[in-house]
């Protein structure tokens, strides 16, 4: 009986080898590099797991727009690989002459939480055409550096 117990207790620990890395609950915002207003994106978008959002594009010599809405009770698995989506905004001429609107996927892998306490997590999508993740403790946390393109654009030095 107690080889057993022993021999359960084996297969039920082989059960949980990935307990660092089951899915999180997580408030996701998203940061844009581009000038034009992202009307949606979708991290893991297969599965939809709840990870949206939609930044409008950087104004007023800032390196990102978007940051400040939420979506929470997003869903994300770190190491797990998974598509990244975007969809840009049309103007009304573009959508008047039918125009499809400009469209990326990318595949990304989702790093691991700063922390045990990590509950944001931040998408960074870059005018280059590629994105960086960041799983944050609190929302005043330092944001991800510009491409250095950009940084360069609106000269600002403290990301040169």
């Amino acid at each position: 009986m107690l080889r057993f117990l022993m021999v359960a207790f084996i297969f039920f620990l082989g059960g949980c080898k990935d307990g660092f890395s089951q899915s999180r609950t997580v408030c996701v915002t998203g940061y844009n590099e581009y000038d034009r207003h992202i009307h949606e994106f979708w991290l893991d978008s297969e599965s939809k797991s709840g990870c949206f959002g939609n930044p409008p594009g950087r104004k007023d010599g800032n390196p990102w727009g978007g940051g400040g809405a939420f979506s929470c009770g997003c869903n994300v698995t770190p190491d797990k690989e998974v598509d990244l989506y975007w969809r840009f905004e049309r103007t009304k001429s573009e959508y008047d002459a039918g125009i499809k609107p400009e469209e990326h996927t990318i595949r990304v892998k989702i790093p691991h939480p700063q922390s045990y306490g990590s509950r944001y997590f931040r998408v960074y999508l870059r005018k280059n055409g590629t994105a960086s993740l960041q799983w944050v403790d609190d929302m005043g946390a330092d944001e991800l550096p510009p491409t250095p393109s950009i940084a360069k654009e609106v000269g600002s030095l403290r990301y040169l």
